[in-house]
């Protein structure tokens, strides 16, 4: 039981995210504001979080300066209030199986921007060089096929719907019209997936040999929180800042803990077990399970494209994860690299094992396995 408890944790934790796409999407049908949800989830996440990061990191923080300040505010910014906020933008505007679908596109994008940069290197001739940008590849067609094409509506799912939709239950406030904009919602759905990104990559960048990860996360969930807040009173001076016993509030507290806090400790300690392929090979199942929810719980129509795009993206993401699994495999028979030297690197936090377990998704711990496996490949050899 205890060897199968890693798959029973992933399962776990992508359950929880394809429960979460779907009260959200209610949630905001009962006029539930995007930018407030973010504020509460990301305060939330940082109430849990913060008791663990200060007595667990109290010996291994190091002092705060200004730099380090800023660069926090950077990450801060990429990765609550801009990615976060224009996701569910994006997620008002189309359904919980396109949003769910297109985060799988974040690994494909964290190695371009990465190579672009020179953090990745590939190797064409090689056939795990060419799975990477096939798999590329095959994940944009796939975005831009969800995006552009929707087809016919696939009528066989209909005997899947209940009499009346969860939503039909929940909705109380009737002046709250959703209204689906296919043209704009797949945009800041591509936006927020390309902060994400770029959160991903600036972070292996500046803090790949911070030893307090779980003080970082702290900090970096509390800045966004904050830099939510400010954007929420800007852009929403609504009324919805009052909490209740409401189905809000158990969307804000089930998405900032079983979404946020928690699933840090989930994919930190499957990665840590089983590796960030392992961790990241989980990630459609998100997107299969709200493909079935929805339509069932939501009465939402499935299209032929959406599900054509879907596939594609699954199996470029593959691609890209067997490409670097292929990348691991000679560092773990260098004879000069013995298990003392390994379990150093582990405990560090080097080559990507820890780094980045913050959020939702769990791609991130394989991005950042990209960006820093050269290096330490050099080093292992030397």
């Amino acid at each position: 039981m205890v060897k199968h408890a890693p798959l029973f944790a992933q399962i776990l934790f992508q359950s929880s995210l394809a429960v979460m796409y779907v009260i959200t999407r209610v949630a905001f049908e009962r006029g539930m504001s995007r930018f407030i949800f973010v504020t509460y989830r990301q305060a939330i996440a940082t109430l849990a979080i913060s008791p663990f990061a200060y007595f667990l990191d109290k010996n291994k923080r190091p002092p705060m300066t200004l730099k380090d300040l800023g660069k926090i505010f950077i990450l801060g910014l990429l990765g609550v209030p801009l990615s976060q906020i224009l996701y569910f933008s994006g997620l008002y505007y189309t359904s919980s199986t396109f949003a769910a679908t297109i985060m799988n596109l974040i690994p494909a994008l964290a190695f371009v921007m990465a190579f672009l940069l020179r953090m990745e290197k590939v190797n064409l001739r090689s056939l795990r060089g060419q799975a990477k940008v096939v798999g590329t590849i095959i994940c944009v067609s796939g975005a831009m096929i969800m995006t552009l094409i929707k087809g016919p509506v696939l009528g066989f799912l209909g005997f899947l719907k209940n009499p009346t939709a969860l939503s039909d239950l929940l909705v109380t406030n009737s002046a709250v019209v959703m209204k689906d904009n296919w043209t704009l919602g797949p945009i800041l759905l591509v936006l927020s997936v390309t902060a994400y990104s770029t959160w991903i990559v600036y972070q292996a960048w500046t803090f790949k040999d911070y030893p307090a990860q779980l003080s970082l996360t702290a900090m970096m969930l509390g800045m966004g929180t904050i830099q939510s807040a400010v954007i929420s009173v800007i852009f929403d001076r609504s009324s919805a800042w009052k909490l209740g016993w409401n189905f809000e509030l158990f969307t804000y507290a089930y998405s900032g803990i079983m979404c946020s806090a928690l699933a840090f400790f989930i994919q930190s300690w499957c990665i840590k077990k089983r590796g960030p392929v392992f961790a990241a090979a989980f990630n459609p199942l998100c997107t299969v399970l709200v493909a079935i929810l929805e339509p069932i719980i939501l009465h939402v129509d499935v299209h032929v494209g959406s599900v054509v795009g879907m596939f594609l993206i699954i199996c470029g993401l593959y691609f890209v994860l067997w490409g670097k699994a292929k990348d691991r495999k000679p560092a773990k028979i260098l004879p000069t690299q013995n298990e003392e030297t390994r379990e150093e690197k582990k405990e560090s936090g080097e080559g990507g094992i820890v780094l980045g377990m913050i959020s939702e998704n769990q791609n991130e711990g394989v991005v950042l396995e990209m960006i820093s496996g050269n290096q330490n490949k050099d080093e292992i050899k030397n």
